[in-house]
């Protein structure tokens, strides 16, 4: 009986395990060279959004810090700015001499709170990098995170930030991934 309630056991904490699965696509457009050099302007990210749910908010401010977060731990130059707006973070890189502008917008946000619910938490990104002389699109990138089975504690997709940042930056930059 010991035995069986073992077995029992150790099958139901694994399958409680939370498997993230990620998926990385992008890389600098034909023709053009990213350089990590190249001091970067990091526009504001609007909050991400459940589908008939309120903005999570704080979501956006996160994701900017996950993006600083990963440029400084490659040594990248960067800034942020207040602007979400692209032409209003061009015309302010070109004045202040930055050689890129980052856009980020989170596609998808779905925070799945039900630990026994079976649906993992999902976040997704989608990063441009753009020439601020030029004012043309240098890269782009898109990662999506899922997390994977059942879990026994609740999260949300900003557990992801991180992963998210480096992956699609990795993409654009040609950094190796973890």
């Amino acid at each position: 009986m010991k035995r069986l309630f073992l077995v029992v056991l150790v099958s139901a904490l694994v399958s409680a395990c939370s498997v993230p699965r990620q998926v990385k696509e992008g890389g600098a457009v034909s023709g053009a060279h990213v350089m990590s050099t190249g001091k970067v302007l990091v526009l504001n990210v609007r909050d991400g959004q459940e589908t008939g749910q309120d903005p999570a908010v704080g979501s956006g401010q996160g994701m900017v810090a996950a993006l600083r977060k990963a440029l400084a731990a490659h040594g990248v130059p960067l800034s942020t700015s207040a602007d979400m707006d692209l032409q209003a973070g061009l015309a302010s890189a070109q004045r202040a001499g930055y050689r890129y502008v980052l856009k980020c917008t989170i596609t998808l946000w779905e925070d799945n709170a039900t630990a026994w619910s079976g649906k993992g938490d999902k976040l997704n990104i989608s990063v441009e990098l753009y020439d601020a002389q030029t004012r043309e699109l240098a890269a782009a990138a898109t990662d999506k995170r899922t997390a994977t089975g059942f879990t026994l504690a609740s999260g949300s997709p900003d557990r992801f930030m991180d992963q998210v940042a480096s992956g699609a930056l990795g993409q654009i930059y040609g950094w190796p991934s973890k």
